[in-house]
């Protein structure tokens, strides 16, 4: 079962983590490219969300971060 709700939009590329407690981030399209060239790394998308909201990539575990990976991949 899927713990985050991550919505990607097609027509904006802004992306937004939603998750299951409301906290919510929303991604414009660089953040987004950012996360990709992660490249799937768990760890490196966690570095990724931490400089662009500290206090939201805190709060993931390491399931949730590689739902984000696998997502934006």
């Amino acid at each position: 079962m899927q713990k985050l709700n991550v919505q990607l939009c097609p027509e904006t590329g802004i992306c937004s983590i939603i998750k299951e407690d409301g906290c919510k981030v929303d991604l414009m399209p660089d953040e987004v490219a950012q996360l990709r060239d992660a490249e799937g790394d768990a760890a490196g998308v966690k570095r990724v969300l931490a400089e662009i909201d500290s206090s939201f990539a805190e709060t993931l575990g390491g399931d949730e971060t590689a739902q984000i990976a696998a997502e934006l991949k």
